[in-house]
């Protein structure tokens, strides 16, 4: 199949339209069907050229739906635009491959043998880094970093163990989908021996006229969060020099 109907995977950053890339803006401005996940950053959308066709695929904490049925719908889009030679942007929170379902969707498009590509999108957690001046890496300090998933299977943290060893090492762990667990993943962090005292620094709706910030520490978590109450979606950054830049 040609390039009629080329399917972009796209990462629409954390939503101001200004951090979009120019090829994903250009794919906005010639794309025939928009498949748009919840966007922080609906103007991103504006992007799209008069008369695109602007389908909502996209999924939102405890929404009820099926995810398998929902992926697969998305699918059946990609097929169904193929055969009509459509321009596909498929819209992605972030970046597509990083705690998203680019890797499923990029998979299916190459075992059905679509025409497709992948462009990249600037991921929450660093767009928040560079925009409250936390060091994700800094010479002599944080040497690495990890992204990491807040989410719980039957009941505890998966790779707890990768995550304490990285603390220990003083550069930092970023947690999405994490605001919900906090505290109990705090818990176990200070359990294993990480110390109370280690930062953790609560990135809120980064990009947007109403994004915030707040610094803790892994020792006052629960009561931080008793007195706050950060938006989602949040990013949480955890380590011993994530402190802002002073």
């Amino acid at each position: 199949m040609g390039l009629s109907h080329l399917i972009s995977i796209v990462g629409a950053g954390p939503g101001d339209p200004e951090l979009l890339t120019m090829k994903a803006m250009k794919r906005l401005g010639s794309a025939d069907l928009v498949l748009y996940d919840a966007l922080l950053g609906a103007a991103i959308l504006d992007c799209a050229k008069p008369g695109t066709e602007l389908v909502y695929v996209g999924k939102l904490y405890k929404d009820g739906q099926d995810q398998t049925a929902r992926q697969n719908e998305i699918h059946q889009q990609f097929l169904k635009a193929a055969r009509q030679g459509k321009r596909v942007v498929r819209l992605k929170a972030g970046d597509p491959f990083i705690f998203g379902r680019g890797s499923e969707e990029a998979r299916f498009c190459k075992e059905a043998g679509l025409c497709y590509e992948v462009v990249p999108g600037v991921t929450a957690a660093l767009a928040g880094a560079a925009r409250f001046e936390v060091p994700v890496t800094e010479r002599g300090k944080n040497a690495l970093a990890l992204f990491y998933t807040g989410h719980r299977v039957n009941g505890s943290f998966s790779d707890i163990e990768a995550v304490v060893a990285v603390l220990q090492t003083g550069s930092p762990v970023m947690v999405y989908m994490g605001l919900n667990n906090l505290v109990k993943l705090a818990e176990t962090l200070v359990t294993r021996g990480i110390s109370v005292q280690t930062p953790v620094q609560l990135m809120s709706r980064i990009g947007q006229i109403d994004e915030c910030f707040f610094s803790t520490n892994l020792g006052e978590t629960a009561a931080f969060l008793q007195e706050n109450s950060p938006p989602m979606p949040t990013v949480i950054v955890i380590g011993k020099h994530t402190n802002p830049v002073a």
